[in-house]
């Protein structure tokens, strides 16, 4: 991840080498080390006389996952993971530098990371944020100016949490998926309604709960941009940011007729993988949405790529490889991908645009700028999700709201 490859991709590649029963451990410690990497970088520069910039930038994982362990996971012994942090020094060619990761975990440790050793959030509410909530310090005020200060805190702690995974089966109720786990030994019950998801037990396999409920991994606040685009049984649908393929498969299951499109064929495989796994009819074109060769259809579904800012907790490396610049080239790109989705809307048809971001300028700053130069659309409001995530006619769920992501949706309607 260091070297620049997303987290989850990197641990879908790494953790079969390890065995059941270390995967959930080493998922924790290093999924932990990074959600909680400014936390972390804080508390070791307190005791390091030259901060820890000074030292080589190996040698920075290394502590990073040692302190993670001490000072967040009760079960780790705090010696076993100072031990095992001077032997890594010594293995990365680094054996001068073990002494000094030796003092600073053994002080670390005597010490703790409470959160009185940190900026409070009433004096220092930015330097709070940054460093005991862990997250860029742009970031930080970007959301104390768009949501306020209360909003903000709920974004940063919603975004540290351990996210839940939940299912949702393409067939049958969550209250039949649910009882049909139970039965096979998970732990599950429905999820939030008008998501028509089952929320597994933590430490539940996903890969085994798919095996006893046909449907696939999705969190309610996509799951609900899915209800927000209404009946769609027997529609002529679009989706032109298909991969990796959890809304396109949910509309096929509510009965409509759809198209998946995508411009990386490789996500597209991952896609008809799993519309072969659940024997659903997807067909799949490789194509981009600034131009997409398609006659116009009655829905065409636009989910964005975003900066994402919604899925923190389950993306947490996603805060560190972020920058605020990515923003605004971001918005510049669905600009046109609007523009390109809205050439495949037939006259009475709906465009509904999709995101998983916080930021207004690609949700409500988008639409309206959309609206100006496309009169012949206007915003309607959907139903079916809870209604306090319909404001202003469009659909906002803001992370943490009932244990799930966050996600954003409008629906356009061409006159």
């Amino acid at each position: 991840m260091e070297r620049g490859r997303r987290l989850d991709l990197a641990w879908a590649e790494e953790a079969p080498l390890l065995s059941l029963q270390d995967r959930g451990w080493v998922h924790e410690a290093v999924y932990g080390s990074v959600r909680f990497r400014a936390r972390l970088d804080y508390l070791l520069n307190l005791h390091l006389r030259k901060g820890i910039d000074s030292l080589p930038a190996p040698l920075l994982p290394v502590l990073r996952l040692a302190a993670h362990q001490i000072v967040h996971m009760g079960g780790t012994p705090a010696y076993a993971a100072v031990s095992q942090a001077v032997e890594q020094t010594r293995r990365l060619g680094y054996p001068r530098l073990s002494g000094v990761v030796n003092g600073v975990l053994r002080s670390l440790a005597r010490q703790g990371g409470d959160v009185s050793r940190f900026p409070s959030l009433a004096e220092d509410p930015v330097g709070h944020l940054t460093h005991w909530g862990s997250h860029p310090r742009w970031l930080v005020k970007r959301w104390i100016d768009a949501h306020g200060l209360e909003a903000a805190a709920a974004l940063v702690e919603a975004s540290n949490r351990i996210p839940i995974t939940y299912l949702r089966p393409l067939g049958g109720s969550p209250v039949e998926a649910a009882a049909e786990l139970v039965s096979a030994g998970i732990v599950a019950e429905p999820g939030p309604p008008g998501s028509g998801t089952v929320r597994l037990e933590p430490g539940s396999s996903p890969e085994a709960a798919l095996r006893v409920v046909g449907g696939i991994i999705q969190d309610p606040a996509a799951a609900w941009v899915v209800t927000w685009c209404g009946d769609v049984e027997g529609l002529r649908v679009l989706d032109l940011c298909a991969a990796p393929g959890g809304k396109a498969l949910a509309l096929v299951a509510a009965g409509a007729r759809v198209t998946g499109a995508d411009l990386s064929a490789r996500r597209l495989a991952l896609v008809a993988e799993s519309a072969g796994r659940l024997g659903l009819s997807l067909p799949l074109v490789q194509s981009s949405a600034e131009a997409p060769p398609f006659a116009p259809a009655d829905l065409v579904l636009l989910d964005a790529p975003c900066s994402g800012t919604g899925t923190l907790a389950r993306h947490p490396d996603g805060r560190w490889r972020l920058s605020e610049a990515d923003i605004s080239v971001l918005s510049r790109v669905q600009e046109r991908l609007m523009d390109g989705a809205a050439s495949v809307v037939k006259p009475g048809g709906l465009l509904v645009y999709s995101t998983c971001t916080m930021e207004p300028e690609e949700n409500d700053a988008q639409v309206e700028s959309f609206l100006g130069r496309h009169d012949d659309f206007m915003v309607e409001v959907g139903a079916g999700v809870p209604a306090d995530f319909v404001r202003d006619d469009v659909l906002k769920v803001f992370p943490g709201a009932l244990g799930t992501d966050g996600s954003f949706a409008a629906r356009l309607r061409r006159r």
